[in-house]
C-alpha cells in the first residue's frame, strides 16, 4: 500500500523524535509539553489510525478501480512524475485543508487538530477519523488523473510524514527555505488563534499555494495557540464529538430546514437568526485576558498514565503488525476475521475511553478502569494464544493485570478532587 506497511515501523521512531523533542525543550526552557496533552494527542491519533488501518485498505482497492477503469491516462511510473505526484498531490491538500476551515461539516472534523493550546511533534497525530474520510474524496483525483495507486498512497504518506515535522516551536525561521517549502514557522501561524493569524498557512509541504492564493501570512511573533471558543478537557472523545453536538444543537434551533443544512455548509462564523454560537470554555484573570488551559496531573498518576499509555501503544503496534502476516494486499475481510483484531480494537477503544476520565478525574474513571482490565483479562489471552510460549505469558499477563487493578484502587483518592474540572467556561 505505498508503504502503508511499513507504519508499525515508522511509529516508534516518531515517538523516539518525540522524546528528543522533549528533552531538547526542557534543556531550552521551552514549555511546549503537557502530559494530559500529550496523552490526548496520542490517543486521537491511535483512534484516527486505528479507524485509518480499515478504512485505507478500501481506499486502496478504490484507487486502484479508479487507475484502472476511470483514469484519463496511464501516468509513466518514474521518480519524475512521482515528484510531479507530489506537486498535484500536496495542490489536493491545500484545498482539502482550506475547506476544512471554511465549510462547517470539514471544520467539525478538523477541529480536534487545533483544540491543545501547546504546539509540538504530538501535535500532528491529533486528527480526527471523521478528516480522514474528507480526505479521501480528494485523494482520489490522483488515480482518476491517473497515477497509479503505489504512487499516490506513497505521496499521501510522505505529506503526512512532512506534516510531522512542521509541528514544533524549537526551529526558527529557516532562510530561503522559507520561500518554497512549509517550515515550522509557516505552520505556527496556522495554529494560531490571534486574529491576524487565523485562517492562514493551509499548506502540506509546499508554501507557494498559499501565496498563490493569498491566504500566506508570515510570522513575526509566536502566536497563541488553540482555538477561539477555547477547549477545556483531556478527553480524546469528548475532543472528536463537542463541535458536532454543537452543530446538531444549532442545526435544531434553526427555523426552516434550508437553514438547518446551511448550519453544516457555511462557515464556522455563520449561525441561523435567533440561535447562538457555544459559549466559550476558557478562564480568565483578573485583567479580562485568557488564561492559558492547563491540567496539571497529581504527581502519584502519572506513573500509572505512562504506563498505560506504553501499554496502549503496544496494543495499537500489534494490531499493525497482523497486516504483516499475509503475503500482499490483505482484504479488509482477512483484517477482520483475525482472531487478534476484534479483541485488540476492543481493548483500544475501552482504554482511551478510561485514559480520558482518568485525565480529567472524573468520579466514574475507578470504576471504569476497573471495568476495563476486566475485558483485558477475557480478551488479551486470545491474542497471546496465536503466539508461542503462551502457557507463561497468559499468567503474566494477567498478574500485571491484577497489580493495575490494585493500583489503580489505591490511587482512587485523587478522582475527588474535581469532578467537574473539564469544562471551564468563562
Amino acid at each position: 500500500m505505498g508503504g502503508m506497511q511499513y507504519a508499525a515501523f515508522i511509529i516508534p521512531i516518531l515517538l523516539l523524535l518525540v522524546f528528543l523533542e522533549y528533552v531538547i525543550s526542557k534543556r531550552k526552557n521551552v514549555d511546549s509539553y503537557s502530559l494530559a496533552d500529550s496523552i490526548v494527542n496520542i490517543s486521537c491519533g491511535v483512534l484516527e489510525r486505528l479507524f485509518d488501518l480499515f478504512w485505507v485498505i478500501m481506499m486502496y482497492f478504490i484507487f486502484h478501480y479508479l487507475y484502472e477503469n476511470v483514469s484519463l491516462w496511464k501516468i509513466p511510473i518514474h521518480p519524475a512524475t512521482w515528484v510531479i505526484g507530489l506537486f498535484i498531490g500536496d495542490f489536493l491538500a491545500y484545498w482539502h485543508h482550506r475547506l476544512s476551515h471554511e465549510i462547517n461539516f470539514m471544520w467539525a472534523a478538523h477541529i480536534v487538530h487545533h483544540q491543545s493550546e501547546e504546539l509540538n511533534l504530538t501535535t500532528v497525530f491529533r486528527v480526527s477519523a471523521f478528516a480522514v474520510i474528507n480526505r479521501s474524496f480528494f485523494w482520489i483525483w490522483m488515480p482518476i488523473i491517473g497515477f497509479d495507486p503505489a504512487t499516490t498512497t506513497s505521496v499521501i504518506m510522505f505529506i503526512g510524514l512532512f506534516q510531522f515535522v512542521t509541528h514544533t516551536r524549537l526551529v526558527g525561521k529557516l532562510g530561503w527555505y522559507e520561500k518554497f517549502f512549509v517550515t515550522p514557522s509557516h505552520h505556527r501561524v496556522h495554529h494560531a488563534r490571534n486574529d491576524k493569524y487565523i485562517d492562514r498557512n493551509y499548506g502540506h509541504v509546499f508554501i507557494i499555494w498559499d501565496k498563490l492564493f493569498g491566504t500566506f501570512v508570515e510570522e513575526e511573533e509566536e502566536p497563541d495557540y488553540g482555538i477561539t471558543t477555547g477547549f477545556e478537557s483531556s478527553n480524546p472523545y469528548r475532543a472528536y464529538f463537542f463541535y458536532w453536538k454543537d452543530l446538531i444543537r444549532r442545526a435544531r434551533g434553526a427555523k426552516t430546514f434550508k437553514e438547518k443544512v446551511l448550519v453544516f455548509v457555511k462557515p464556522p462564523v455563520w449561525n441561523p437568526e435567533g440561535v447562538e454560537h457555544q459559549e466559550p470554555e476558557f478562564k480568565v484573570d483578573d485583567k479580562g485576558e485568557r488564561k492559558k488551559y492547563s491540567n496539571p496531573i497529581p504527581r502519584a498518576l502519572t506513573a500509572y498514565i505512562l504506563s498505560n499509555t506504553a501499554l496502549l501503544l503496544s496494543a495499537f503496534i500489534s494490531l499493525l503488525l497482523i497486516k504483516r502476516t499475509y503475503d500482499g494486499e490483505p482484504t479488509f475481510m482477512e483484517i477482520i476475521s483475525n482472531p487478534a483484531t476484534l479483541p485488540l480494537t476492543a481493548v483500544l477503544i475501552l482504554s482511551i475511553w478510561s485514559l480520558g476520565l482518568i485525565l480529567d478525574l472524573k468520579h466514574t474513571a475507578v470504576r471504569f478502569e476497573l471495568f476495563r482490565i476486566a475485558v483485558l483479562g477475557l480478551a488479551i489471552p486470545f491474542v497471546l494464544l496465536q503466539f508461542p510460549y503462551f502457557a507463561i505469558t497468559i499468567p503474566v499477563f494477567l498478574t500485571l493485570l491484577a497489580g493495575l487493578a490494585v493500583w489503580i484502587v489505591r490511587l482512587r483518592k485523587h478522582f475527588n478532587i474535581n469532578t467537574n474540572k473539564a469544562i471551564s467556561v468563562a
